[in-house]
């Protein structure tokens, strides 16, 4: 059967939200940068400033001088957290395989619906019809046989619509494009083709042998290969399958006082250890990342000897985590917990799990919280210094 790949994509998406709840800055050129220096790399940049030359990972000061009326914003994550949520509450609901890539993308896989909702093409204008209606933005799709063409596509619209490949002529369809449109490609392999190779087309890549490729990429070349042919095997992987577990949170007001910071982690401990419960699982690592009020977002990894579950043990090393990451004084605005490497407890281990130091029983106080949770509710119990006065 043939698959039938959508990659719907909002540009320059933080820019889209801020437009919807500023509409002065409609029309006009807009770059997302944090802190206040000079130096500071643009994050988004908006088709505005970008036909003045300006680009994302250009410094400030640069960006000013090429354009005197370009307006600075600061990374608002609460913002796209929330309409990344919306985005994704209209997309689901089509398919059951979906995948956000990134803020404003995502990926749907419609293989075999077109029986119930038509083909691809159809239903890519029907969510396009949707976040215009619902979100007051317009985005692009792409319709293509895999991933990497349908982005690839959704990508090459001088203006929000949708480009449908035919299915079969990938390779035909990406040969005349740049290489730079090939994940994988930066600007140094770019360097590296252009001046060793004389190669600008992808077509031009897909002609040369892997063995001459692995001259120059080595272990990257059949994968560079495989891309330059328009091929890419990869599933839409709905997150509900990856191994990670996310909890995030914005404050109402922005602060730097250690019990307002230690409440809102506390909150993310509570939740993110109840859902690890409940699915039979232990976390091996932990990444906590801390949004400031400047704009700037700082993460600290933690690594567990044995994998855990337990909200004492999880507490511990977010305690710690949060203390090195607010060394500097700056108020914070939002924070974020992501549990990783899950493995499952109870029963038989994976093979090639960590070892453990003892068994994953969870503790009868735990077991009873949990209890409680489940017949009344989340917040049912919680610690007293999570409570807001």
């Amino acid at each position: 059967m043939e698959r039938d790949i959508i990659h719907f994509s909002i540009p320059s998406f933080p820019i889209a939200l801020a437009r919807v709840t500023d509409s002065s800055l409609r029309e006009r050129p807009v770059a997302i940068a944090p802190g206040h220096s000079e130096r500071a790399l643009l994050q988004h940049v908006s088709t505005e400033a970008r036909s003045d030359g300006v680009f994302e990972g250009m410094p400030v000061y640069r960006a000013v001088r090429l354009c005197p009326s370009l307006t600075l914003l600061m990374p608002n994550p609460g913002l796209v957290s929330g309409g990344t949520r919306k985005l994704i509450s209209l997309s689901k609901h089509y398919t059951p395989l979906w995948e956000p890539a990134s803020a404003g993308r995502i990926f749907l896989d419609m293989t075999g619906c077109s029986r119930l909702y038509g083909p691809g093409r159809d239903i890519a204008m029907r969510l396009e019809r949707e976040v215009e209606d619902s979100m007051r933005l317009k985005g692009s799709a792409g319709v293509a046989g895999n991933k990497l063409v349908s982005k690839i596509a959704s990508g090459c619209l001088d203006k929000p619509g949708i480009c449908d490949v035919l299915r079969g002529s990938e390779a035909q369809f990406i040969s005349p494009m740049l290489i730079s449109v090939l994940p994988g490609v930066g600007r140094t392999r770019e360097n590296v083709l252009l001046s060793d190779l004389n190669i600008h087309r992808v077509g031009q890549v897909a002609d040369l042998s892997v063995s001459h490729l692995k001259l120059l990429f080595g272990p990257f070349a059949p994968l560079l290969h495989q891309r330059a042919a328009g091929i890419d095997p990869t599933p839409v992987k709905p997150p509900e399958l990856s191994l990670t577990i996310s909890e995030e949170s914005y404050m109402a007001q922005e602060d730097n006082d250690d019990s307002i910071l230690l409440a809102e982690l506390y909150r993310l401990i509570q939740r993110c250890g109840f859902r690890l419960r409940s699915m039979g699982k232990a976390v091996a690592v932990i990444r906590l990342t801390v949004h400031f009020a400047d704009g700037i977002s700082a993460r600290r990894t933690h690594s567990f000897r044995a994998p855990e579950n337990q909200d004492p043990a999880l507490t511990k090393a977010s305690e710690k985590l949060l203390e090195s990451i607010c060394s500097r004084r700056v108020r914070v605005r939002g924070m974020r917990l992501d549990c990783r490497k899950l493995y499952r407890y109870g029963g038989q281990t994976d093979l090639f799990a960590p070892k453990f130091s003892g068994s994953f029983t969870v503790s009868s106080l735990q077991f009873a919280l949990d209890s409680v949770r489940t017949k009344y509710g989340a917040n049912a119990v919680c610690r007293a210094d999570t409570i807001e006065s």
